[in-house]
Formats: structure tokens, sequence, C-alpha cells
């Protein structure tokens, strides 16, 4: 019976350091993957796959103690689930106020990257070309505009193509951007 309890159960001070470290643990990988940005989930490398499945490693570990039992589990979890709860609501409300700082992003224009975009969302030219790849472009001239969406996939647009006024809603900087596009003739 002492077996069983050794990893089922979980003494009043262990509880109290799972829900501390867990608290504590997930606003710095929520800061880590803020620092990341859209950037890991536009193209994410073998080597961000690794880094991120070792920290979530390391996260566990750190918050299960020593020596993980159910009931830290299972604590650790219902800690988790309450954070995503409550940072999810704080979201919601803040996009209500703010209408979403992270805006979708124009990283190419008339076949033209936008380095300074590029460098903000911490993208190279392998991540571009990758996206670019993966739609069929065989050459620059022949995109309209590339977009980073908020979620960190690419949309890309074909010169050729008509460009519906809308396809800017939500981009940051649209104003600029559809110039930009009108003096290539584009649009």
């Amino acid at each position: 019976m002492s077996d069983l309890n050794f990893y089922v159960g979980l003494h009043p001070l262990g509880a109290a350091a799972v829900v501390v470290s867990t608290v504590l643990l997930y606003f710095a990988f929520a800061a880590i993957i803020g620092w990341s940005g859209q950037r890991l989930f536009a193209s994410p490398s073998s080597f961000d796959l690794a880094i991120v499945t070792v920290l979530g490693a390391i996260v566990g570990r750190a918050i299960l103690g020593q020596v993980p039992t159910l009931s830290g589990a299972l604590l650790a979890l219902a800690t988790l689930f309450t954070l995503e709860a409550l940072t999810g609501r704080v979201r919601r409300s803040e996009r209500i106020r703010s209408r979403q700082r992270e805006r979708a992003t124009a990283v190419m224009v008339a076949g033209r990257p936008d380095r300074q975009a590029m460098h903000r969302h911490h993208l190279d030219d392998v991540a571009l070309w990758a996206a670019l790849r993966a739609a069929g472009v065989h050459d620059p001239h022949d995109v309209a505009l590339v977009v980073l969406e908020q979620t960190g996939r690419f949309s890309v647009l074909r010169r050729g193509e008509p460009l519906h006024p809308a396809v800017l809603t939500g981009v940051r900087h649209s104003d600029q951007v559809r110039a930009r596009l009108v003096a290539a003739g584009l649009t």
C-alpha cells in the first residue's frame, strides 16, 4: 500500500509546489513562445521543433518534481487548464480593446520582400522561399503578395489574378500595402 501512496499520493506542501511551479513555468514558457512570435509557427525547422520538445520535457519534469505522482500530474493539468482559461479571457478582453496587436503582416509585396517586416517577425529568406515553393512559385516576380497570417501560416497571392479590395482586411498597414500594389499595377 505504501508503494501505491508513493506513486499516487501527494502531500499538501508537494501540491503547493506543483501549483507554484506550474504557474511560474507556464508564464516563462509563454514568454519564450511570445518572444519567438509567429516565426516559430510559420516555418518551424527541425531545430525549432527539437527545442520546443526539450523545453516541454524540462518544464514537465520541473513541474512534477523529483518523483512524479498521478495526483501531481492531475493537479498540474488542472492548473494548466485553469491558467489557459484565465489567460484566454484576458486575451479576448485585450483583443476587444486593442483589436489584436498581432495582425497579419505583408512580408512580400509585388515580388519584393519587406525586410523590416521579416526582421520584426524573425523570418529569413529560407522561411520565405519555403512558403513560396510550397505555393508552387518559381520566380518572385510571379508574386503579388505574401502575408504572414496571425496563425503563423503564409498566404501567397500570385500576379495576374485579380485582387479583391478586401484581401487586405486585417493586414497591418494595409493602406501602405495597397499603395505599393497599385504602384506596381497589381490592383
